[in-house]
């Protein structure tokens, strides 16, 4: 079983993350900013977890579809934030080509897939489903600034303020970054590819994107190798 498939899945996920109920009244509306898209546009919000953007983007005027593979999460979103929500892999969207005028891709949600190939079929399917001229918004942690903080602490357990162990590692080939967790006997890893900036724009641009704008922060400031987010507006060609 994949990794995410199991981890996103499982009920301790939200109080691992709960801290992100409080960080979507800033990232939402900062982030459907940066999609910036005219009211009434169909964006699909993909993955969507448990929904706590999407009320960001339905402030903005516009249509949004969520989509995400965690039964657990979809069933929490119909609770808390209705709208129309669909369990899919990101390999392969069940949209008709040319669907959306926009895809909405939060908080580094491109890298879980264990080969290159499985990654850029996620971007491929993004530009699919996305109308010529249409908007692809890929928000991602910055690479330079994850090896900076993850430095002094990386191959060590530490606990939490949640109550959790945590311990961060780089794979042997220094392109992924191993996040291993243990929460009342449950043991959990992200297995995430953290790619350089020419490697994302290489990828975007095999799956038929151009680049718009490069930002490196929710600020909107401009995009820089050392920001703690690297944010791309992508344009479908």
């Amino acid at each position: 079983m994949d990794w995410f498939a199991r981890d996103f899945d499982h009920p301790l996920y939200f109080r691992i993350y709960h801290e992100k109920e409080a960080e979507a009244a800033q990232e939402g509306p900062a982030l459907a900013g940066l999609l910036d898209l005219s009211p009434g546009s169909r964006v699909l919000d993909l993955p969507c977890g448990w929904g706590r953007l999407q009320p960001a983007l339905e402030a903005r005027g516009l249509r949004v579809l969520g989509g995400d593979l965690s039964a657990l999460n979809l069933q929490r979103h119909r609770q808390e934030f209705p709208g129309p929500l669909v369990r899919l892999d990101l390999r392969a969207l069940p949209f008709h080509d040319g669907c959306a005028d926009g895809v909405f891709c939060a908080y580094t949600s491109w890298g879980y897939f264990a080969s290159d190939a499985e990654n850029q079929a996620q971007l491929g399917e993004f530009a699919r489903v996305l109308k010529p001229g249409g908007v692809l918004l890929l928000d991602l942690v910055g690479r330079n600034h994850l090896r900076k903080i993850a430095e002094p602490i990386e191959n060590t357990w530490f606990r939490t303020r949640d109550g959790y162990r945590e311990r961060v590692r780089w794979s042997p080939d220094q392109r992924r970054i191993w996040t291993d967790r243990i929460m009342e006997g449950e043991r959990f890893r992200h297995d995430i590819w953290i790619p350089t900036g020419d490697e994302v724009l290489a990828f975007l641009e095999h799956a038929g994107f151009g680049l718009d704008q490069a930002f490196g922060g929710l600020d909107g400031c401009p995009w820089h190798a050392d920001a703690a987010r690297w944010i791309y507006r992508a344009i479908k060609i």
